[in-house]
């Protein structure tokens, strides 16, 4: 049990900062990682560490060369009700910009790779100007990756597609949109004329794709199983960014979600395709009602996520 006096002593020097760089350094499995994503010097968060540790009395992180740091029991048990205490002052704050008829407050956006350049930019910009007392901060992360940072208070909303289900269990999912897949190509490609191809179509062409077993190679080869061939693979890269300048370089051509083609695009066009057309589901996930720190913040960003583009089919 905590003596009186103990309790007072704590309660006087914990600082809320130090919480919030413990929990970038737990997140970050290193002061360094810690330092570049909170933009403050290392040795400031070093002792920070070593204040809260002092004031605590217990080692929260065990430390070896050249692997990363990870948490005692003790840490795992302040990281925890470090999460729920600044969760807490962040909803406070949100209740009181709520009173002045504000929405304010910190956003913690997680999103996929893909949604991060094709989807976020113009959302985040229309959040900076509608809801300028709105500070977003955003982490690219993988789907399932995305799932446990909403889960456990790390993120506050996450946008991704591809993840199984199983994965999302205990949080609240909303479907934003259909996204259709585009046979991307360059201009001088004799399919480029095209207003549409059938899959069937690509069955003799050799195409750009991400590895097997991601999401994006999984939908590709599904649908042209169902189109009745198995597709040509010339090349696998790890982005759907690398595919697209590949195919700028003349390769081959590949097939990508259409928010990576723009139509002012000069060397680039995208075909629709249809018999099947593959899509992705383009999700929006986050806890739990009467568990979100800021519940405006994100309704105001969900709603400012975007009218669909020609080819998606919109839900939200």
């Amino acid at each position: 049990m905590i003596a009186l006096d103990d309790y007072h002593s704590i309660h006087e020097s914990m600082d809320l900062r130090d919480l919030e760089y413990f929990l970038a350094v737990v997140e970050a499995k290193s002061v360094t990682g810690a330092a570049q994503r909170v933009h403050a010097a290392q040795p400031t968060l070093s002792h920070a560490l070593a204040r809260l540790e002092a004031e605590l009395g217990e080692r929260l992180l065990v430390r070896k060369a050249r692997s990363p740091l990870s948490l005692t029991d003790a840490g795992e048990l302040v990281a925890a009700r470090a999460r729920q205490a600044l969760s807490a002052v962040t909803a406070l704050k949100d209740d009181l910009s709520a009173l002045r008829g504000q929405t304010s407050g910190s956003l913690r956006i997680a999103a996929i790779q893909s949604l991060s350049a094709t989807l976020l930019p113009a959302a985040l910009a229309r959040l900076s100007r509608e809801h300028p007392s709105v500070k977003p901060s955003v982490r690219t992360l993988a789907a399932e990756s995305i799932a446990r940072a909403v889960a456990s208070g790390r993120a506050d909303v996450g946008l991704l597609a591809g993840a199984p289900r199983s994965a999302l269990r205990g949080l609240s999912v909303k479907v934003l949109f259909e996204e259709p897949l585009v046979a991307l190509m360059r201009r001088s490609d004799p399919l480029a004329r095209a207003k549409k191809l059938r899959l069937k179509e690509l069955a003799e062409r050799e195409l750009l794709l991400v590895p097997d077993g991601t999401f994006l190679s999984d939908l590709v080869h599904e649908a042209c199983g169902r189109a009745g061939f198995t597709p040509r693979i010339r090349l696998t890269l790890a982005s759907a960014e690398a595919l697209r300048e590949t195919v700028r370089a003349g390769l081959a051509m590949t097939l990508l979600p259409e928010g990576y083609a723009s139509p002012a695009d000069p060397d680039l066009v995208a075909v629709p395709l249809t018999h099947p057309t593959p899509r992705r589901e383009v999700l929006v996930v986050e806890r739990g009602p009467g568990q979100l720190a800021t519940p405006r913040a994100v309704a105001a960003f969900t709603a400012l996520l975007g009218a669909p583009a020609p080819g998606r089919k919109r839900h939200l």
